[in-house]
């Protein structure tokens, strides 16, 4: 337990009706009563900026509050959305200052008054809307659900981000039958190897692009049937090349934006559809990359998807999880797809949570290969 010196300046916003809201840490009045006297190490966000933004202090514990889940965070995942909520970017994140973070796993360590089905000691994985980045955190009891022994923390957190996006970007945007063609951007990262990982359960014929050797070669190891480079492939060539004029993918899988949504388009065979799940193409280029991918991003007339019969979707995690009881039915799923060994999520890359800065550089800067997990 650590001295509460950093609590006489700080304390967690537990405004009435605020138990689902953001873990946001607000200036204490100083004759405000303190009724806390630990504190824990948390990467805090004070403004918007490059990742040495992210910097550990020392907060306030959070408490468990009625409906909650107070957790010892052993595992946090870094999502590129992390990215663009550092970068100022991400449309619902919290009032700064606050603790970055959707999703982590840990064990219980106390029950909020009218909490069943959990116990102290218990082992975890939890999403929320942030407060993943710190030792300790107080989750809607809703979004927690209990992991098998046989699933580590690091594996564990995985699943909520990067599975649950490709879960949906695959199974919840239209029909998936074996021997179907997928072509799949970024295909070395997160939600990438979690789409290579769910396409092979279904026997799904995968085409995955990649910006570096090294990442190909993942790809390979990995069972993808044809391996390009990202940085020369067009997907509507790739298509051309690989199933001749009238050929095209049944379903393309778009985590990068702009223009490659057009070109996405124009892959498809009749019946097919395009999933934008990302916006990679906007990473570490601020508002200015912002405004880049906006103008390349073709302008999509639903005629066009009529006369071509294409389809095209778009996917959001952070608004479906929103829906506590869909999130946890998918996450559910997950875990039991995990616990059969029909999927196997593992990190790409662990760090300490010293290192957040670094995580996100990484992921900036698309150097990351597979999921990047904080070591709490």
């Amino acid at each position: 337990m650590r001295s509460a010196r950093a609590s006489r300046r700080w304390s967690h916003d537990c405004a009435p009706g605020n138990r689902n809201g953001p873990a946001r840490i607000v200036p204490c009045a100083p004759c405000a009563p303190d009724v806390r006297d630990s504190t824990m190490r948390a990467v805090l966000l004070r403004r918007a900026g490059p990742p040495k933004s992210l910097r550990v202090e020392e907060v306030p514990d959070p408490i468990a509050r009625p409906g909650e889940v107070l957790l010892s965070i052993k595992a946090a995942g870094v999502n590129f959305a992390d990215v663009l909520v550092r970068q100022g970017l991400y449309p619902d994140a919290p009032e700064r200052p606050f603790i970055p973070g959707f999703e982590s796993s840990g064990e219980v360590l106390a029950l909020g008054e009218g909490v069943n089905g959990l116990e102290v000691g218990q082992r975890v994985l939890a999403f929320h809307s942030s407060g993943g980045y710190a030792e300790k955190i107080a989750a809607p009891a809703a979004n927690v659900l209990p992991i098998p022994d046989s699933l580590g923390a690091q594996s564990a957190v995985v699943l909520p981000l990067n599975y649950g996006t490709a879960y949906v970007a695959l199974y919840r945007t239209g029909p998936v039958e074996p021997g179907m063609r997928v072509f799949l951007h970024a295909a070395a990262g997160g939600v990438g190897l979690a789409v290579v990982d769910l396409a092979r359960r279904a026997g799904l014929e995968v085409v995955g692009a990649a910006s570096s050797h090294f990442k190909r070669e993942r790809l390979q190891a990995e069972g993808v049937k044809h391996v390009v480079d990202s940085r020369r492939a067009r997907v509507d060539r790739v298509a051309r090349a690989l199933y001749g004029k009238n050929g095209g993918f049944d379903i393309v899988i778009d985590s990068v934006g702009g223009r490659s949504i057009g070109e996405g388009l124009r892959a498809l065979k009749p019946g097919g559809r395009l999933v934008s799940c990302g916006v990679a193409r906007m990473s570490g280029g601020g508002v200015l990359g912002a405004l880049r991918l906006f103008f390349t991003t073709p302008r999509i007339h639903p005629l066009a998807l009529l006369r071509g019969s294409r389809g095209i979707f778009g996917v959001n995690l952070a608004p479906l999880m929103r829906d506590q009881a869909g999130a946890r039915r998918i996450l559910e799923e997950l875990l039991r797809l995990t616990a059969s060994g029909e999927i196997h999520p593992e990190p790409g890359r662990v760090l300490p949570l010293a290192e957040a800065g670094m995580a996100h550089q990484l992921l900036e800067r698309r150097r990351n290969v597979g999921k990047i997990v904080l070591r709490v």
